[in-house]
């Protein structure tokens, strides 16, 4: 993909997705907590497709173009769950191995009508999606799911995308929301959003509700993580460029003992490190891509890049958040100032799909491998 398209897709996507505060407060601690009018505006912007082959509905324009998405609705604070559901869930279903079920639902999820939710993590949460709690067992000639997950982060979602393990290994299915047999808890986050606890006792599936098979479930399961984490580090960064910025002109505005607090050289140099620590964060993401979209790179190089690039931005943004919290002062603390917004989406995006101590460990072994 050009350059050229890609600048007019930042364009887009940044006139398009601008903050509002209101909406963003509204939303907090509600059912679904964003807004299906907002989610078919984006599909008719062709967003939801972006990761999607023309050929099965969607634009196919790659991992680029689907993080500089990411990244304008960080800077808006964008509620709708588009890493989760557009990327993560998305890209689950599309490498697969079940070709009729992408064919149908794919087109689907690129429109808007359908949005899908990713669930695969146990109680307790963890990187490795080996360790799933779902079981697939055979019962009265029938396959049926029993167990639970948590962290699956879109509790409004239609279907889920859930991993299982079966006699023959981890799989991946299709879920419908409606199912008998599946509970759907949603539980807080910090920032008033919620991911979903999900309780399946004896909730049927078939043979064509399957997503992947046992020899090809776990590739496209760590494969759709490893892009969301790219995207969470994209949302990051969008996050991080408004917070610095309003601090800045919190800086410049801000009068203390007859001059503006921002020719102060200690709060300079403070406001200096937190630049420092986004362009860390700018140049781990681009690197990250680069060796995502290479021609030749492995899964262990993949899932390295994305681990480096979700730990440099989940540290990043929590640093420049407290940062900007001290030389705020009083007002940052306070709800009516957008600050304490941006802060509590750092913290529900810093920790979702793996925490900075949690990537630079997985880093670390993943690095290892030629």
């Amino acid at each position: 993909m050009s350059d050229d398209t890609l600048r007019m897709l930042r364009e887009s996507a940044a006139d398009f997705a601008t903050l509002d505060a209101a909406r963003v407060r509204r939303l907090r601690n509600t059912d679904p907590g964003f807004e299906r009018g907002v989610w078919r505006s984006m599909a008719d912007m062709g967003w939801l497709g972006v990761l999607i082959p023309e050929d099965q509905g969607g634009l196919g324009l790659g991992l680029g173009a689907a993080l500089i998405i990411a990244e304008q609705l960080g800077r808006a604070l964008y509620p709708e769950p588009y890493s989760d559901s557009a990327v993560a869930a998305t890209q689950a279903l599309l490498h697969g191995d079940n070709a009729a079920l992408k064919q149908r639902l794919l087109p689907q999820l690129a429109c808007g009508e359908l949005i899908a939710g990713l669930a695969w993590q146990g109680e307790h949460g963890g990187l490795d999606p080996e360790q799933c709690a779902l079981a697939l067992r055979e019962r009265n000639g029938a396959s049926v799911l029993d167990g639970s997950c948590r962290f699956a982060a879109v509790p409004g979602a239609d279907a889920f995308i859930v991993a299982a393990r079966s006699a023959q290994g981890l799989e991946l299915h299709w879920v419908e929301r409606a199912s008998k047999g599946l509970a759907c808890e949603a539980e807080a986050r910090a920032d008033g959003s919620a991911s979903a606890r999900l309780r399946f006792d004896a909730v049927a599936v078939s043979p064509g509700s399957r997503v992947a098979a046992a020899a090809s479930a776990r590739a496209a399961l760590q494969l759709a993580l490893d892009h969301a984490m790219l995207a969470a580090s994209a949302e990051l960064l969008g996050l991080m460029d408004c917070v610095l910025d309003m601090t800045l002109e919190y800086l410049r505005t801000r009068v203390q003992f007859g001059k503006p607090i921002g020719s102060f050289q200690a709060l300079q140099h403070r406001a200096v490190d937190m630049y420092i620590q986004r362009e860390l964060s700018r140049a781990a993401l681009a690197a990250a891509v680069a060796a995502v979209e290479g021609a030749h790179c492995t899964r262990e190089q993949r899932g390295a890049a994305a681990s480096g690039a979700k730990a440099r931005a989940a540290q990043a943004a929590l640093a420049i958040c407290k940062e900007a919290l001290q030389m705020h002062g009083a007002i940052g603390y306070t709800d009516e100032y957008e600050l304490g917004l941006y802060f509590n989406r750092a913290l529900v995006l810093a920790a979702w799909l793996g925490n900075a101590g949690a990537h630079r460990a997985r880093y670390s072994t993943l690095a290892a491998f030629p």
